[in-house]
């Protein structure tokens, strides 16, 4: 096949990724080209976050890009006759400007600032897109990975995939680490094929060995060792006893940003907001505002480049304060965990720490789509009518939600991410390779839109699963961490820098990754 490899933004680890994944198929007999910005664009989501100008931020880029790997093959971002209506434009640069602006609330969409950013966006994507196009066409492509595929020029790409009628395949860093994520024909927050991994693997136990490592990753979260994982919250927390002395079941609430999944039709509710989602759970469950706990994401209290989270900090505050519910604010050092530990309902709207109430056996509530949709230890509503379905009160068993929880972290570390075993992450930003990856793999996603699993494996009944189930019931948190997880022996790959561009990299080991700098 011909296949196109596209990654805008320089951020590390994604550019070396797409780089081993294109050396991958060249290796397999594929022909591979490049397409990158060489700072060609007005205006992009890395200076948008950071404030920076082109002067400063485009140079990065290009050394830190694709032409620090190889010099073939490689086409430049110009431009094109191809052109993209501005409603279109809009719902391509919608992401970006919400999570530029940390917006909260679909109200906030049509702000000026909101809309100032996204039309500050429309030139660019309209240019790669162009690009993107000629360079489809003139190379003859087959196929098209790219980094992402969600933030403004990325989109740009996938785009111009859809509409020259060819697939592509996006790629991200992992949750955990190792291995890659990539999504057919879908950007990196697409629901479709995880959702379909966990429900064909949901009824199928896990082996001894697959028990212990999902509970060394539980461990590791409770412990705050997870040093893998792309950014740690509530470092260095506090003791937190539950804060009230009301009767009935203590309910936590733990809300997550919802910016960047906006327009994303995979993740739409009929809510404006979470707030409005949570009005409607405490009508249909009768829940009293005695018995509630918000818990503001730590992430609000913290800068994104120049984004600050002070419209979600300020909704959840405005909204705790109307009805009179005890709130812990962002910035205060009280330990979620804890709060998870004690709580019998954990409510949240998406976020990761439906798995640390999951394996503490709790009743676990999700207003809207998440990652865990189809995991079974989760009582997911998407609107008000669902609360009132038949079962909708009906608590789940508690030996069950903490063995489908480790399921579910299982599949997202060793099913659902691809070439775990070929991708190994030393630190967050830091990876070593190993020979042994199968580019069929990947052919085999253009050709059908499909994933297959990384490991196929599990076990014919649920023994495996109750040494670490009973760790997890008895919050051994420690005993958990201590399992060492066998590496299977491969001969290592090199994957670096084009000689004389090698100090690059460890420059910018000194620098913030991703977003932050």
């Amino acid at each position: 096949m011909r296949i196109g490899f596209v990654n805008m933004f320089s951020f590390r680890p994604h550019v070396e990724h797409l780089y081993y994944l294109a050396s991958l198929l060249a290796d397999g007999g594929h022909d591979v080209f490049f397409l990158t910005c060489d700072g060609s664009v007005s205006n992009c989501y890395p200076r948008a976050i950071k404030g920076t100008s082109k002067i400063v931020e485009c140079p990065k880029c290009i050394f830190g890009g694709v032409r620090g790997y190889s010099s073939k093959n490689i086409t430049s971002i110009g431009h094109g006759s191809a052109s993209i209506a501005v409603d279109v434009l809009d719902s391509l640069a919608l992401s970006s400007s919400c999570t530029l602006n940390r917006t909260e609330s679909e109200e906030e969409w049509n702000e000026p600032d909101v809309i100032a950013v996204r039309e500050s966006l429309h030139g660019p994507i309209q240019t790669v897109y162009q690009s993107a196009l000629r360079w489809i066409e003139d190379n003859n492509l087959e196929g098209v990975i790219c980094f992402n595929g969600r933030m403004d020029l990325t989109r740009a790409v996938t785009y111009a995939s859809e509409q020259a009628g060819i697939p592509y395949v996006t790629h991200e860093r992992t949750w955990f680490g190792d291995g890659l994520q990539l999504i057919p024909n879908a950007n990196c927050l697409s629901l479709r094929a995880l959702s379909e991994m966990v429900k064909e693997y949901d009824d199928k136990p896990l082996t001894t060995s697959q028990a212990k490592v999902a509970g060394r990753l539980a461990g590791e979260r409770f412990l705050q060792t997870n040093s893998l994982e792309w950014r740690l919250y509530n470092e260095n927390p506090e003791p937190a006893p539950w804060p009230l002395k009301g009767a009935g079941a203590k309910v936590l609430i733990i809300p997550s940003s919802k910016n960047e999944f906006a327009g994303h039709d995979e993740w739409r509710t009929e809510w404006k907001d979470n707030t409005k989602a949570l009005d409607d759970l405490f009508d249909a469950f009768a829940i009293r505002p005695e018995q509630v706990v918000v818990r503001c994401h730590p992430n609000w209290a913290e800068n994104i480049g120049k984004a600050v989270g002070d419209r979600s900090l300020a909704l959840y505050k405005n909204w705790a304060k109307k009805n009179n519910i005890y709130c812990i604010s962002s910035g205060e050092k009280a330990s979620t965990y804890d709060l998870i530990q004690q709580a019998d309902i954990v409510v949240l709207n998406g976020g990761s720490s439906a798995v640390e109430a999951g394996v503490c056996g709790k009743q676990v509530i999700c207003l809207g789509p998440s990652t865990y949709q189809e995991a079974g230890f989760v009582r997911v509503f998407r609107d008000k009518h669902a609360m009132y379905a038949e079962r909708a009160l009906t608590s789940l068993d508690p030996d069950m939600v903490i063995r489908k929880t480790l399921r579910f972290l299982y599949l997202r570390s060793h099913r659902f991410a691809q070439y775990v075993e070929h991708v190994r992450a030393l630190e967050t930003t830091r990876y070593e390779y190993f020979e042994g990856a199968d580019p069929e793999r990947i052919i085999s996603m253009f050709k059908t839109g499909k994933m297959t699993a990384d490991d196929v494996s599990f076990a014919s009944d649920s023994l495996g699963e109750n040494e670490v189930v009973e760790a997890l019931k008895n919050k051994n948190w420690k005993a958990l961490t201590v399992h060492e997880v066998e590496r299977v022996k491969l001969n290592s790959v090199s994957i670096q820098r084009r000689f004389g561009l090698r100090w690059i990299d460890n420059f910018r080991a000194k620098m913030p990754r991703g977003d932050r700098g």
